[in-house]
């Protein structure tokens, strides 16, 4: 349990049983439980700068107390209050506490899912030609305030207000593909959405509606007499029961989402597994099996120098497990190149050349990673992060590592410059650990000031993306 209450950081005082704080983004959310006294509920709103007959007021008009604290959310069953966490103030010593407090963070935030598809009992949310995504909740009678809240507007309690139309309300939301959590707010009571099937709980245990932003539809065509097709793929780890295509009066389709990535995929028709009759794209998986292939996103070419005693390349990385086979380049005049699609990331790979010594570093990349006799090429896509180690006299080397390489003990080898060293890498969306490996030795990021005790008496710095 945390030792935080109200964090001003001034006054510090041990959480009680139905006080939960959270990080969500860049705000700091403290949960009451309204079952508590209304003498301990009086007493943690004061700590706040709220009085309690102020909490209806503040939730919409949105004023905020002198502490900074809003009241996020009016549910039946707890008090939402939030601030930003570029308010919390303290002596140093205290942030000893904020830093515990974010490396304890579960918040319910975008979901990072490989595929999903919606499933309604109603038309609930509809894809309109625009490109913007139409959420629609029927409510009985004649409310006085309807919102939609979710993980597209830092759930919001206010932000997104919906309009009445015939038969309840409606609005329109311009999403990315992906996974979204919302809930509707009606009378600032919180509500699943009672038309849609798919849920997932969130930080607090409780339940959040989903909706999957489609960016692929699979169809086959045909096999109209069959019982069920359903596909199994890369991206679902094989799994042959978790992807159901429904019936159309010319075959089977289902509308998803599918991270970007070139993906492997079979149909199974009544049992048996084929390859996509209208996807010309096959390749063998090594052995003796044929798969289809299909892929979202922007192409990578890789490339391999010509060599006259090559007889055939493949490419083999972590983006398809390390298949020794599946990938055979092209040969040009020029070399040999494989066109590819990958997803933001950050992917270890290398050549395997027959006629000449296998499994070959990428002469033209100079990023690698792994122990000298084992290396790997490193490559990254979509960068957007970049890591620096100031220059030192007499340093050889700077690596980094963390939880975006798997803390691997070798690390990312960083490029040296003038003023020290320097690597872009992909992080994802939330926190990521790190430590600089400097000529051997593990450090934490001297530039940075957040970091977390780790299992081995030392520290982690900390990383943040939104």
């Amino acid at each position: 349990m945390l030792s935080i209450l109200c964090l001003g950081l001034n006054k510090v005082k041990a959480q009680s049983e139905g006080i939960e704080y959270k990080i969500i983004g860049t705000d700091l959310f403290c949960s009451i439980d309204k079952s508590l006294p209304a003498a301990t509920i009086d007493s943690v709103l004061g700590t706040c700068g709220i009085k309690l007959e102020d909490l209806e007021g503040m939730l919409w008009d949105g004023n905020a107390s002198p502490d900074d604290w809003v009241v996020s959310a009016l549910e039946p069953s707890r008090i939402v209050l939030k601030k930003p966490l570029h308010s919390l103030k303290g002596k140093p010593g205290d942030q000893k506490e904020l830093m515990q407090l974010l490396s304890d963070e579960k918040a319910a935030k975008v979901p990072n899912v490989a595929f999903g598809y919606n499933e309604f009992h109603l038309p609930a949310i509809t894809e309109l030609e625009n490109g913007l995504s139409r959420f629609f909740i029927k409510v009985e009678g004649s409310p006085q305030t309807v919102f939609i809240s979710g993980t597209f507007n830092n759930w919001s309690t206010s932000s997104h207000p919906m309009e009445p139309c015939d038969s309840g309300y409606f609005i329109d939301l311009r999403l990315e593909a992906g996974a979204h959590l919302y809930k509707y707010i009606v009378n600032g009571y919180w509500f699943l959405d009672p038309r849609n099937k798919v849920r997932r709980h969130d930080w607090e245990g409780n339940e959040n509606s989903v909706y999957y932003k489609p960016n692929h539809v699979f169809r086959l065509r045909n096999f109209t007499e069959a019982s069920w097709v359903n596909l199994a793929a890369s991206f679902n780890g094989w799994n042959e029961a978790n992807f159901s295509l429904a019936r159309t009066p010319w075959g089977w389709e289902r509308e998803c989402y599918v991270q970007e990535g070139t993906h492997a995929y079979k149909f199974i028709v009544d049992g048996e597994w084929i390859t996509d009759p209208d996807n010309e794209v096959i390749r063998s998986d090594g052995d003796g099996h044929q798969n289809s292939f299909m892929a979202v996103g922007d192409t990578f070419y890789f490339y391999f120098p010509r060599n006259r005693d090559a007889k055939k390349v493949v490419v083999s990385g972590n983006f398809n497990l390390w298949n020794p086979d599946e990938l055979e380049m092209l040969a040009t005049d020029s070399g040999w190149v494989l066109p590819y699609v990958l997803a933001a990331g950050n992917y270890e790979y290398r050549f395997r050349v027959e006629g000449i010594a296998d499994w070959q570093l990428d002469p033209m990349n100079p990023l690698t990673i792994g122990p000298y006799e084992n290396r790997n090429s490193a490559l990254v896509v979509g960068a957007n992060h970049h890591f620096f180690f100031p220059a030192k006299k007499g340093l050889e080397e700077v690596r980094v590592a963390g939880d975006f390489n798997g803390w691997n003990e070798w690390g990312l080898k960083m490029e040296r410059r003038k003023d020290g060293w320097h690597a872009d890498v992909y992080l994802p969306k939330g926190k990521t650990r790190y430590k600089f490996i400097v000529d051997g030795e593990w450090e934490k990021d001297p530039k940075n000031p957040l970091f977390e005790p780790n299992e081995y008496g030392g520290f982690n710095s900390i990383v943040w993306r939104q």
